[in-house]
């Protein structure tokens, strides 16, 4: 028995094609520049605000090597206390309690699913399509963090006596509602190829 196999087009370039355009996207979940408002009671944006919370606080030692930079003008960056929220602070007596990180981790297969459902859209030269799904995977990524503020998974230490005295609540970093709702995505498109 023999079978014949005939090629009736190769489509290699236009695969290559949406491959390239779709490398070029990417789905990013966060506080975009243009959303970084100032919070009412603190001088501080919520970016800087949750990247304290993310990464921790500068130690003395880093702040005396930075000394240069504050005697020049250079503002020293708020976003400690971001830094703080994500890593602990023993000096400020917070632990971390980062946001983004882990809870797209957490959220990783769905996500997942939603961008290979674009990938396959953009494969099959539909990237109308393709971008709705990417979108989606932002929505999915922009829902999975703000929940991630009440979401038992997150395993944060509980707002100490005193802080729970003054905002009369024991939900780490839920005050006014305004960072957690600052977290949004973007797509950023790069340079497609046409």
């Amino acid at each position: 028995m023999s079978i014949d196999i005939s090629i009736g087009q190769d489509l290699t370039a236009n695969i290559l094609k949406s491959l390239k355009n779709l490398e070029k996207k990417n789905v990013c979940v966060g506080i975009p520049q243009k959303d970084n408002t100032q919070r009412q009671e603190e001088p501080i944006k919520n970016a800087e605000l949750l990247f304290i919370h993310t990464n921790g606080i500068r130690d003395t030692k880093m702040i005396r090597a930075m000394q240069h930079d504050l005697d020049s003008g250079t503002p020293y960056s708020k976003a400690h206390e971001m830094y703080i929220h994500a890593n602990g602070s023993p000096l400020w007596h917070s632990p971390p309690r980062p946001v983004i990180e882990p809870a797209i981790e957490n959220d990783k297969t769905v996500i997942a699913s939603i961008l290979k459902e674009a990938l396959i859209a953009e494969l099959d030269g539909n990237s109308v399509v393709s971008k709705q799904k990417l979108n989606e995977a932002g929505l999915e990524g922009q829902a999975a963090s703000q929940d991630w503020f009440t979401n038992p998974d997150n395993k944060w230490a509980k707002n100490s006596p005193g802080t729970i005295k003054r905002k009369k609540s024991d939900m780490p970093l839920i005050d006014t509602g305004e960072l957690r709702k600052s977290i949004t995505y973007i797509i950023d498109e790069g340079d497609s190829i046409d």
